[in-house]
């Protein structure tokens, strides 16, 4: 069987986004300098998983609806 390669740049976009995204809350752990900075910056970097976990599986879907990836 004959297995089709994407031309797509869908999954190498998500990857770059996620990253980028999760440099900011990381940014603020590590220069916290108190425990309220240190707990904000846990609490937003959880929630921040959180919310591109759901944003990745809806664009996941989108995508494979739409067609752009392929199993």
């Amino acid at each position: 069987m004959k297995r089709n390669k994407s031309n797509s740049k869908f999954w190498p976009v998500l990857t770059t986004v996620n990253i980028v995204t999760l440099v900011y809350p990381i940014n603020l752990l590590l220069r916290a300098n108190s425990v309220d900075e240190n707990l904000f910056a846990a609490f937003a970097l959880i929630g921040l998983v959180f919310l591109l976990m759901v944003v990745d599986a809806v664009s996941i879907l989108v995508a494979e609806e739409v067609g752009i990836t392929r199993r």
